[in-house]
């Protein structure tokens, strides 16, 4: 669900760094709507108001930043030929929270993000087919692999590495 009025924006901005700060704190599995309200200084209306859970809330951020850096990369065509470096990029710029779903057991729900924003094209249609099913497997790999090792390798290098193994690989 979009987020587009302000006081609303507000309120789910303040929830969601609130979760961050208490998976910091807390095992997640522990944290509970009423530590989640009570950080963020919201009621539980305004929290069941715009999420059915809490891990609703991550998957809510992961699409929205995701959708601003999309929207950022599509205005500027000349940065498509490095889609993969910039995703990359993007990751980087979500170290910390990434890294937060990494300790605390929730590494698939970016693994299904990626999943989802591969079946979907610069437009905005929905594709599914086999090479994106391929596309997107190897992304996750990549992406689980990089964040594992520490993200120590520049967005650049993993680009380098996704495309020599695209074209080592070819056409199936």
């Amino acid at each position: 669900m979009k987020r587009t009025h302000p006081t609303n924006a507000f309120v789910c901005e303040c929830i969601t760094q609130s979760l961050f700060r208490l998976m910091k704190r807390k095992t997640y599995h522990k944290i509970t709507v009423t530590d989640l309200v009570r950080e963020a200084g919201v009621s539980r209306n305004s929290f069941y108001r715009n999420y059915q859970s809490i891990e609703e809330i991550i998957r809510q951020f992961l699409e929205e930043r995701t959708s601003r850096w999309w929207d950022g990369l599509i205005a500027c065509p000349d940065r498509y030929p490095h889609v993969i470096s910039e995703m990359f990029q993007h990751f980087l710029d979500m170290r910390e929270e990434i890294e937060l779903l990494y300790r605390t057991g929730l590494s698939h729900l970016l693994m299904e993000h990626i999943v989802r924003c591969g079946k979907q094209s610069r437009t905005g249609e929905w594709k599914n087919t086999y090479q994106t099913a391929f596309l997107s497997g190897a992304l996750c790999g990549l992406v689980n692999e990089w964040v594992l090792q520490g993200m120590k390798d520049s967005p650049e290098k993993m680009e380098q590495i996704f495309l020599k193994q695209e074209t080592e690989n070819g056409d199936p």
